[in-house]
């Protein structure tokens, strides 16, 4: 029956047209989401060094910032070409890193095996293969964005969100593209997208507010977008840091893509870039939830107030 009412709407022209990218778009969504899959796989070889350095006792991930920077893959190399001797793994060290010598030796101790360097080393050709294969992948990007100018301002606005870089900009873009009237609103693409409250309610109780399985590279791109824009002192960061107090981290992550698509929406419909004084006006309403909210928590604490606004 729903199969037959499905076939009389698009007979009459009732079914909404689907989302189809333009050729230049599509282009850009497969370059994004093969680097997107690359940047994963790289993750997974650089796991695996983590962990065999881990089982051989060697800690130095525990005294580096970046394991596969580059005094930390001169060590790595090293190691998988016969180097034990602690002293002298750690003087490859180079500039700020020389400070730390005697962690370095106590770090590099450990039980490492010729089958352990044979590991690293496959993982550290995989690493080195998939740098080269993301360079490539950025500069066949690079030239489509040349030809095409009105994708660079619409990745150049996006990047003025907070949480948002040159290629989570890009990735969206790829997603979405850049012609906001096809989605005709900005709760549409929030729906499109899978970022907006799920809606399951019967009898008048609602059971479940879960996010419904939809355009899985937009949403981890926003979600990436939404954990990177928490560390900030702007609306964004200071809305996560509240919710996630709240109702958790990952909640807290999703309602901040959400927000962050919506911005985009605005963005890319108007041609502007982001204001973050927008978002520094009063609100009467949410001071006066945030005052009677404080109120509340000092009585149950026992004290008894009285408000008077500040001159």
């Amino acid at each position: 029956m729903d199969a037959a009412w499905i076939s009389e709407l698009l007979a009459h022209g009732l079914v909404p047209n689907s989302f189809i990218p333009p050729r230049e778009i599509g282009a850009l969504r497969d370059l994004t989401r093969t680097a997107a899959a690359l940047v994963q796989t790289r993750t997974q070889a650089k796991n695996r060094v983590h962990k065999v350095l881990e089982d051989t006792n060697i800690k130095l991930a525990s005294v580096v910032t970046d394991l596969f920077g580059k005094s930390p893959r001169a060590m790595l190399d090293a190691l998988v070409n016969g180097e034990r001797n602690p002293r002298r793994l750690a003087q490859l060290a180079l500039g700020r890193l020389r400070n730390k010598l005697p962690e370095l030796e106590l770090s590099l101790a450990g039980r490492f095996s010729e089958h352990h360097a044979a590991i690293i080393r496959m993982a550290l050709a995989q690493i080195d293969l998939y740098d080269q294969q993301l360079a490539e992948l950025d500069r066949r990007v690079a030239e489509l964005l040349e030809r095409r100018p009105e994708i660079t301002r619409a990745a150049e606005q996006l990047r003025s969100i907070p949480g948002v870089e040159r290629h989570s900009a890009q990735a969206i873009i790829a997603e979405i593209g850049v012609d906001m009237h096809q989605f005709g609103s900005d709760k549409r693409l929030a729906s499109w997208a899978g970022v907006c409250p799920g809606n399951n309610e019967s009898a008048g109780k609602r059971r479940s507010g879960r996010t419904r399985k939809a355009n899985r590279w937009l949403r981890r791109t926003l979600d990436q977008c939404a954990w990177a824009a928490r560390k900030t002192d702007t609306f964004l960061g200071r809305t996560f840091r509240t919710l996630q107090s709240r109702i958790g981290g990952k909640k807290a992550a999703m309602a901040i893509a959400h927000k962050i698509l919506i911005i985009t929406y605005h963005l890319l419909s108007t041609g502007t870039l982001y204001d973050e004084e927008v978002y520094r006006r009063t609100n009467p309403d949410l001071e006066a939830r945030w005052a009677n909210n404080a109120v509340r928590t000092l009585e149950r604490l026992g004290y008894k107030l009285t408000l008077e606004r500040a001159a």
